[in-house]
């Protein structure tokens, strides 16, 4: 086993105790998919869409100083899941406001082909990526997921299934979103609606 190879099951085991020991809430696993009644939801705004980057071409982690040459970057796959995901923002209308990504290849990527614009937010890089900074990135999340969103609109996050599952307790595949609606009243600042994963994104997109 390589030195790299070594560093990424070290990093993983770290994140997994860190998880197990996060006590994430009971409440904030994503309900069962309801992708009509999600979809509606989307259509009158005030979401945050959290999406984990589309399928990639290789495992591993990347390392925040890695030129793209070194990154996990989107497959053919993975792009099809993007411009899918555009086609039902576009087919049913729904409102976007900012687009943040991940400065990773793989999330910016994913962010530009669905959306055609994005702006990259380095306070999004995976928990696994670097060890400085990690409890400010999952503060940063969290205030995404707070923060309310403009009326008729969604706010689009596109990172790491690391920084969503320790900020929502939902472990996302590849391609997938969780859908949040800010709120004061909840425990924790937002309430989560549900999640929506690649197969859903593709019944919606044909969906009248």
């Amino acid at each position: 086993m390589n030195h790299d190879a070594r560093i990424d099951l070290n990093r993983r085991a770290l994140l997994g105790a860190a998880l197990a020991s996060a006590a994430v809430p009971v409440w904030a696993q994503a309900p069962a998919a309801d992708a009509p009644a999600l979809l509606k939801a989307l259509q009158a705004g005030g979401l945050v869409v959290y999406f984990r980057h589309g399928a990639t071409n290789q495992g591993g982690v990347d390392r925040i100083d890695w030129p793209r040459s070194r990154q996990r970057l989107l497959s053919a796959e993975g792009e099809t899941q993007a411009r899918t995901v555009g086609q039902v923002f576009q087919r049913h209308r729904l409102g976007v406001d900012e687009v943040l990504a991940s400065p990773f290849a793989r999330c910016h990527d994913f962010a530009q082909i669905a959306f055609g614009r994005v702006q990259d937010d380095r306070q999004l890089l995976g928990l696994l990526s670097q060890d400085s900074g990690r409890q400010q990135r999952i503060d940063h999340s969290l205030a995404l997921l707070r923060r309310a969103v403009v009326a008729e609109r969604n706010r689009v996050v596109v990172g790491h299934s690391s920084n969503i599952q320790q900020t929502t307790g939902v472990f996302l595949p590849e391609g997938g979103a969780v859908l949040v609606r800010p709120d004061t009243k909840a425990e924790r600042g937002f309430s989560v609606l549900g999640e929506l994963r690649p197969a859903d994104w593709a019944a919606l997109a044909q969906a009248a």
